[in-house]
């Protein structure tokens, strides 16, 4: 695959899906990114001190075994690793993400880290919601025939050298022997790891397929040195290769960037009567931290072994699975093809993104931008979004290519954003690709009377707009920007579209063109729905959103609580959310980049995860006294004017809309009088513009006579903090039930 690049790229990430377009097909790379890692873990329980991995003299053996592999070639054994990284801090909620974020340290996982911490609610559908399945028994000894047959496993195990015993009654049969280098009964963890490393090493060494130029698969012991006494040790399969960053130059450190794999080390003892949200956690947590650093991966895969059996974790899109324990001693053959394939040089097996679309034999190489990393959202589970920065080629236009997982009822985004196409101030696709993987491909099938849902991975080409109207340079650029985006908001509905997913991440700046006309872009097309003269048919979820911003009727929608049917969703739903949107940022900023430090007391609880506390405060807000007076004096009377107008028409339908919704009439009788109200949709767009016109005209006129007055109340709106474009964006609640964390979100990434 060719990949343009003006400069030597600093990360070696690539991507080979390509996306089928009217041009042809396009085919971007991708790079490394540093979301927060896990804190530190507990040391275990009074463990005996462990050896350094690679210290001391491995056991006395017989000549390594020599054993061909499935390419029919053999392989002489390699010395292992071991690396102690330095300790990553982790850090606190309020601190702005790095702008050019670096690969991340090895760090230790902790329960906290773990999936059932990561639930922002408590609902008690979210307490029951299972967030892990096991598998079948049968489906990890499917896996992985193809890597190495019967045979050749076992030759090995026939070796002196491979460390495993057969007993005499079962020799040449499958059962019934045993890793001699595995204690049956460990004094220490220190001694178990030890012996697992030994025989995992030997298993690569010995039986793995040999990679092309430039790629290798070596286990690395890990050790902690956050842990205060030093025990705590993992496994790493460290990997070079086209997907795999390569490491800085005298680094001693490993990153997740050049990891395929973990292999967790346990003592029988240690996981006796843990449950299996328990045993995930330090699993789970490097899983998501592969995910994120790696984000061309379709899934993970990794080991839990102790003194007698193997379980394998598989993280994907749709959800985390877990094997039941699989004796090692008793059933060699699937021990050996698990380790095969974890570590094995092929990228497809290890869940990397190698597919290739072409389209009539043509494919258009996209340069890829290496100044702005590719974005990524870390929690392993939900849509995945990941997206890459590139230019095309033939236009030099500056191209956002973005990748998301989405679940079968859900519809395409790319059949919305081909309804959107020439309206301006709304996000304009370019190709796309509706299906390039599947969860059901090579996840495990019927774990439960109710499993996980299958999600495909679908991919569209945009083009790329300015940063988040979070980013506001001025009080006019504000105001124009709002009133603009709802302008599109209003064109998009006319082609039956409801966007659904209102936030400041999703309202783009677009600097001065002389082919366009409107200053903001509406963005991020993913949840809309179809809407027929602005009513969606589609039932209101609470948990699809963003919740900072999500109207009254949509909460209500899913809270197990409510008795009373909320109104169907609407264009009304929509500019609420504008609403509060707006007020987030008057109320936010003291000026363009000066955020306060405190959220405002009547906003705290917008984005609580319990959807009736979000609904009734943003209902107080409504209901009770104006809050003009709070908006700081940089907005003029102005941006006060415009609030209370604005306030004022979303009072006026959310009160109807919630009084309605509890009124004590027939349903006919209230889809009626809904009717009457969204009748007016024209007349509801036309008068939002012309609050937002007579604001921009008045900031006009304030802005005049604040550059006449020597002592001006309102500042000049050029205005603008030094600081302004190191504000981190607001992190949002975002689609609580598909996804259980939400990342920093950067400007112009959030499509």
């Amino acid at each position: 695959m060719a990949l343009n690049f003006s400069q030597e790229p600093p990360y070696r990430y690539q991507t080979r899906s390509r996306t089928q377009a009217d041009a042809g097909t396009v085919a971007p790379a991708i790079g490394p990114l540093n979301p927060a890692p896990p804190a530190a873990r507990k040391p275990r329980a009074k463990p005996a001190p462990a050896k350094a991995p690679g210290s001391a003299k491995p056991r006395a053996r017989t000549a390594k075994p020599r054993v061909r592999n499935a390419s029919g070639t053999s392989r002489k054994p390699t010395k292992r690793t071991t690396n102690q990284p330095q300790p990553v801090p982790v850090p606190k909620r309020s601190s702005p993400p790095p702008k050019r974020p670096t690969p991340g340290l090895v760090a230790s996982p902790s329960a906290s880290s773990g999936p059932e911490s990561r639930s922002n609610g408590d609902s008690s559908e979210k307490k029951s919601r299972k967030t892990i399945l096991v598998a079948k028994a049968t489906w990890a000894p499917s896996l992985y025939h193809d890597l190495l047959d019967i045979s050749g496993i076992n030759d090995f195990l026939d070796e002196p050298a491979s460390g495993y015993r057969r007993s005499r009654r079962a020799r040449g049969r499958r059962a019934h022997g045993k890793w001699a280098d595995i204690p049956k009964s460990p004094r220490s963890f220190g001694d178990l790891f030890e012996s697992v490393l030994e025989v995992v090493s030997c298993i690569i060494d010995c039986c793995s397929t040999p990679g092309g130029a430039g790629v290798t698969r070596a286990p690395t012991s890990v050790r902690y040195p956050e842990d205060p006494d030093g025990k705590a040790l993992e496994i790493f399969i460290r990997a070079t290769g086209p997907s795999f960053e390569a490491p800085p130059e005298g680094a001693a450190e490993i990153r997740y960037t050049e990891i395929a794999s973990a292999i967790h080390v346990r003592l029988e003892s240690e996981l006796s009567g843990k449950g299996e949200e328990d045993l995930m956690a330090g699993p789970v947590s490097h899983c998501e931290q592969i995910f994120s650093h790696q984000p061309n991966r379709n899934f993970v895969r990794s080991l839990i072994v102790t003194e007698s059996h193997v379980r394998l974790v598989h993280v994907d899109r749709g959800g985390t699975y877990l094997t039941p324990p699989i004796n090692i001693h008793d059933d060699p053959h699937t021990f050996i093809r698990l380790v095969l394939g974890i570590s094995s040089a092929s990228e497809d097996v290890l869940g990397i993104d190698t597919s290739t679309v072409d389209r009539d034999g043509k494919a258009v190489v996209l340069d890829l931008t290496k100044d702005n990393a590719p974005f990524c959202r870390p929690e392993a589970v939900g849509r995945g979004t990941v997206c890459w920065y590139g230019t095309h080629p033939d236009t030099g236009k500056h191209v956002l290519i973005k990748d998301a997982w989405r679940t079968e009822d859900n519809a395409l985004e790319a059949l919305f954003l081909g309804k959107a196409r020439g309206l301006d101030g709304v996000v304009q696709m370019l190709s796309h690709e509706d299906s390039c993987a599947e969860t059901k491909r090579f996840a495990p099938e019927h774990c439960e009377p109710h499993g996980f849902p299958n999600r495909i991975k679908s991919r569209v080409v945009l083009e790329l707009y300015g940063p988040s109207v979070w980013f506001f340079e001025s009080r006019y650029q504000l105001v124009s920007a709002f009133r603009d985006a709802i302008a599109a908001h209003g064109d998009l509905l006319k082609r039956q579209v409801l966007h659904r997913d209102i936030s400041v991440n999703n309202i783009l700046l677009r600097g001065n063109s002389g082919t366009h006309s409107r200053s903001s872009v509406l963005i991020d097309l993913d949840l809309a729905v179809w809407a027929e003269r602005g009513v969606s048919a589609t039932k209101g979820d609470g948990n699809k959103g963003t919740r900072m911003y999500q109207s009254i009727s949509a909460l209500r929608h899913s809270d197990p609580d409510n008795e009373h049917p909320a109104p169907p969703l609407d264009y009304l739903d929509d500019l609420e959310s504008f609403f509060y949107v707006f007020s987030h940022l008057i109320f936010g900023f003291s000026q363009p980049g000066k955020l306060f430090e405190r959220t405002r007391l009547f906003m705290r609880d917008w984005e609580t995860p319990i959807e009736r506390m979000s609904a009734t405060v943003k209902e107080n807000f409504l209901r009770g006294p104006c809050r003009a007076i709070s908006i700081p004096s940089f907005y003029g009377e102005a941006c006060k004017t415009l609030f209370r107008a604005f306030r004022d028409f979303i009072k006026e339908a959310a009160v109807v809309k919630s009084d309605l919704q509890y009124a004590d009439i027939t349903l006919e009788e209230r889809d009626r009088q809904l009717k009457e109200l969204t009748d007016k949709v024209d007349v509801h767009y036309a008068r939002l513009d012309e609050m937002f016109r007579v604001a921009l005209l008045q900031i006009e006129a304030e802005d005049l006579r604040a550059k006449s007055d020597p002592t001006p109340t309102v500042p000049a709106p050029s205005s603008v903090d030094p600081r302004h474009e190191t504000q981190p964006a607001p992190r949002g609640l975002k689609r609580l039930q598909e996804e259980d964390s939400v990342p920093h979100k950067r400007p112009r990434l959030d499509l």
